[in-house]
């Protein structure tokens, strides 16, 4: 959730508005048309990801081998469609377990060249490669699940990521313009009351219009509905800036003009896909 009193230095907002509405004009292309494109674009993001943040987390001394990391992110999201939570599992975990071995290969190769690394070092690098995987892939893959449920997989998809967009772009643009209060001063301290407040009322009436008109579900559903998916992206967000602000970074990369990186763009949507997966799997089960 970008909530700025002032475009960031180097970003456009017009540049801004085109790649967003190009890469919302594709979503929506895909999920109501063409399902399978969604999965291509899904893996496409993860694997971007997976890639920034790996790289990112190289600066602090976090190693984390890119090539495998992308590779796997983008089997988990067919497995997930094909195989699903089985397969989005068992290559998750095959994933993180191929990263290991990669990570101890390599330093095995290195130790014949120059000292051996320490034991508590290692460990970490392994630890941050189980961390990309469940943090990036892992987490879209669940937005791939929604979208498998029988009649109502595109609607779960559609409600889960508008919903977040608006708590998005509600809480940048109040906070761009009214934004006095500092919401986070020691973790992103552009964020403002004021553009959550504008973030609280925006999602919420997507959220229960969404439930209400299109999945025909009681009122007090839509407003529980709003109150985590409020409460994940703006959990997601803030997490993405504590990372950010650790590893002294501004955007994970510049790919996506005016709006950084492809994580910049996925901080918020991750573990709202989790949550809304859960959402509807607990209030809305599947008929067996």
């Amino acid at each position: 959730m970008t909530d700025q009193k002032s475009a960031p230095a180097g970003r456009s907002l017009s540049k801004s508005i085109a790649v967003g509405l190009l890469l919302g004009g594709a979503f929506l292309l895909s999920v109501l048309i063409y399902k399978e494109l969604f999965m291509v674009l899904a893996a496409a993001a993860a694997g971007f990801g997976a890639w920034e943040l790996s790289t990112a987390l190289r600066i602090k001394g976090w190693y984390v081998p890119r090539v495998p990391s992308v590779i796997g992110s983008l089997i988990i999201m067919p497995a997930a469609f094909f195989g699903g939570p089985k397969g989005q599992w068992i290559v998750s975990l095959a994933t993180v377990a191929a990263l290991i071995l990669w990570r101890t290969a390599h330093l095995l190769w290195e130790r014949r060249q120059q000292p051996a690394q320490a034991f508590r070092t290692t460990i970490r690098d392994f630890a941050a490669s189980a961390f990309v995987v469940i943090y990036v892939p892992l987490m879209t893959s669940f937005a791939i699940l929604l979208l498998r449920r029988p009649n109502d997989g595109a609607i779960w998809v559609i409600a889960f990521v508008v919903t977040v967009s608006m708590i998005d772009t509600a809480g940048y643009l109040v906070g761009r313009k009214l934004g006095k209060h500092q919401m986070a001063p020691g973790v992103s301290p552009k964020k403002s009351i004021e553009g959550l407040i504008a973030s609280i009322f925006a999602g919420s009436l997507s959220a229960i219009l969404f439930l209400v008109l299109a999945l025909h579900a009681a009122w007090w559903l839509g407003v529980l509905f709003a109150a985590v998916m409020l409460l994940a992206a703006v959990f997601g967000d803030l997490a993405e800036s504590l990372i950010k602000r650790d590893l002294g970074v501004k955007d994970m990369s510049s790919l996506l003009p005016g709006h950084g990186g492809v994580m910049d763009r996925l901080d918020s949507i991750l573990p709202a896909a989790l949550i809304a997966y859960l959402f509807a799997s607990i209030f809305f089960p599947i008929a067996q």
